[in-house]
């Protein structure tokens, strides 16, 4: 058995989540992965691997064993990297995870300009709803967010900021006193989201400093997507990304409120695992959003 394949085949069928998608992604049969692996159990004596019929599950050996091998496999690649002098070459596969919000606004139209930039690149590109990601556990090479993860082990580079609106619809203004001043928005239906922990205050900047305000709400969501669509239906007062609001308020569907005290932008990070050896495709999809997506934002 060649260990450092089949902890490459085992590392793929953890991510992937099945025998079959691992097998197709490295170009092998089904019966060579479920092989290798079963090769890889009995040299360890222990099991990694729960099958049945209907899906695969790690063993608790099998998921300490997962994280451990990703980290070396990772270490292994920059190795490769470093000795290869490959400082100024980018090549293989990028695996990227993004929020969706920034996916479908303003990444994924960037994406064919790199790889027409880097013809010996490759992406695999993901897109959650998730505020955390395990970068390194889940073997993602970069991960774009609003906010940055407080880990140590992370490297946080900021793109830029996307303004935030407070906002409503006409119909809502409507039916409710507009507010004048953010403490008066505690009195009113807002919408929640968590994407950048805005859940029980809202950031502003007011003559006096920055301040938080306090905001109520009887639903709260952790897609910000969901939460203006809520917005967008008359269901509260959001307060939302530019990203998202520009057309609606340029169309007269959304009105923007209390803008007199600047409510808190959401700034944009791109982070990666912190290592004495950045990969050369990391460091070159960095600097690539750095130049195409930063003059895009505030």
């Amino acid at each position: 058995m060649n260990l450092l394949v089949a902890m490459k085949v085992f590392d793929r069928t953890c991510a992937l989540g099945s025998l079959s998608a691992a097998a197709r992604d490295l170009n092998m049969s089904t019966t060579a992965v479920s092989r290798l692996i079963k090769e890889l159990e009995d040299d360890l004596g222990v099991r990694l691997i729960n099958r049945t019929t209907r899906r695969l599950g790690l063993t608790e050996a099998g998921r300490e064993y997962s994280e451990r091998t990703r980290i070396l496999l990772n270490e292994i690649a920059e190795l490769q990297d470093s000795t290869r002098g490959l400082h100024s070459a980018t090549r293989g596969l990028l695996r990227i995870s993004c929020s969706n919000v920034l996916a479908h606004t303003r990444i994924t139209r960037l994406l064919p300009k790199f790889l027409e930039e880097n013809p010996q690149a490759s992406i695999e590109f993901n897109l959650t709803s998730r505020y955390v990601v395990g970068i390194v556990e889940e073997g993602y090479d970069v991960a774009i967010r609003f906010e940055a993860q407080t880990d140590s082990a992370l490297i946080a580079r900021q793109l830029g900021q996307v303004r935030n609106y407070v906002c409503a619809t006409p119909a809502y203004l409507d039916r409710h006193r507009r507010p004048s001043h953010p403490h008066e928005l505690a009195a009113h239906s807002c919408v929640l989201s968590n994407f950048a922990r805005r859940i029980g205050t809202w950031p502003f900047v007011g003559p006096d400093g920055p301040f938080n305000a306090a905001v109520g709400g009887r639903v709260s969501t952790n897609s910000v997507e969901a939460a203006y669509q809520m917005t967008l239906a008359g269901f509260g007062i959001g307060n939302l990304p530019s990203l998202l609001v520009d057309k609606a308020i340029a169309a007269g569907e959304l009105d923007v409120l209390l803008d007199e005290f600047r409510p808190g932008s959401s700034p944009i990070y791109a982070i990666y695992p912190h290592r004495t050896y950045v990969a050369a495709k990391v460091r070159a999809f960095v600097e690539f959003l750095t130049r195409e997506l930063s003059p895009d934002l505030v």
